[in-house]
């Protein structure tokens, strides 16, 4: 039986992990989380206490407070030496992935991050990761076993009620080579997309970025977050990086997902398709958006977009 070790310093995405874990591997393996923080963790361990499971290491220390990575880090090392993990799984957010190539130097393990349809086999690890820019998809496989970071909401959360046992663990972290100098809030106007019910996403479709207004009164209608892929985001600065959908931003599970001008490279993709609904408007009808939406137009956004609206207007009256 395979022993699994699960992290993040998001509880949801932990808990994703622990479904990960589930799905591929169902009763052929045991699953320990790690719970790390700077505060009281009595409520944190009542949640991660869902089926499948068997056991939460707890480390509690004022040098976790926002979850430096050399100290988490530090953390799962000590845990690792008392558990022996086959395989550590990382929550792929900003702060996991940092943690991940640390932690699989300390405990001599492969590393796969970003892993898509994580498979675990005979003490190997296997996933399919994007490459080239969005333009293949490789499969790799660790020689051992391996750290390895998996999106957030490519899973749904664990559920259930277990009894883990609890165990406690000092924390003895190591001498710091580098240190924290400073802060910065995020900008105002930044958004957490992940949890909204209806988005509205943009592409490479918009010739410029004031015309992204068209996407205004549709979004307001719908009462949608209005996204963006990355060439908006990354590569044009049109739109804030918090509302950018995709492998390397963020992973969304809306009931209704409208990509406007969007072609569909599997960055963008792999972190939409799992959304209820989805409709594309694209002008190229060989787009690859088309092969994933539910429906597809195939037209010019800047027709398509305020006809769309104005049927919608009339039929909702908003």
């Amino acid at each position: 039986m395979s022993k699994f070790l699960v992290y993040s310093e998001d509880l949801d995405s932990e808990l994703e992990l622990v479904s990960a874990v589930a799905k591929t591997c169902g009763d052929s393996a045991q699953v320990s989380a790690a719970l790390l923080g700077s505060g009281e963790q009595k409520n944190n361990a009542a949640t991660l206490s869902v089926t499948g499971v068997a056991s939460i290491f707890q480390v509690q220390s004022d040098s976790l407070k926002d979850f430096p990575p050399e100290t988490v880090t530090d953390a799962l090392e000590q845990i690792s030496q008392d558990y022996r993990p086959d395989f550590v799984l990382i929550g792929a957010t900003k702060k996991g992935k940092e943690v991940a190539p640390r932690i699989a130097v300390r405990l001599k393990m492969g590393c796969i991050t970003d892993a898509m349809a994580p498979r675990f086999e005979d003490g190997h690890a296997l996933a399919d990761r994007v490459v080239w820019g969005g333009n293949a998809i490789s499969t790799v496989v660790s020689k051992t076993g391996a750290v390895v970071t998996i999106g957030q909401r490519a899973f749904e959360k664990a559920t259930g009620n277990s009894q883990p046992e609890l165990k406690s663990i000092t924390l003895s972290p190591k001498t710091r080579t580098s240190k924290a100098v400073g802060k910065k809030p995020k900008a105002s106007g930044e958004v957490n997309i992940k949890d909204a019910d209806a988005i509205v996403s943009a592409g490479r479709g918009f010739k410029k970025k004031e015309d992204l207004a068209l996407l205004d009164d549709l979004a307001k209608i719908l009462n949608a977050m209005i996204g963006a892929s990355r060439p908006l985001t990354s590569d044009l600065g049109w739109m804030p990086e918090s509302r950018q959908v995709g492998l390397s931003g963020t992973t969304v599970k809306p009931k209704l997902y409208i990509a406007v001008g969007i072609s569909g490279q599997i960055q963008h993709l792999t972190g939409m398709r799992d959304s209820k609904v989805i409709v594309a408007i694209n002008n190229d009808k060989n787009a690859p958006i088309f092969q994933e939406c539910d429906y597809g137009v195939v037209g010019d956004l800047y027709q398509v977009v305020p006809a769309l609206a104005k049927a919608l207007k009339s039929k909702t009256g908003r």
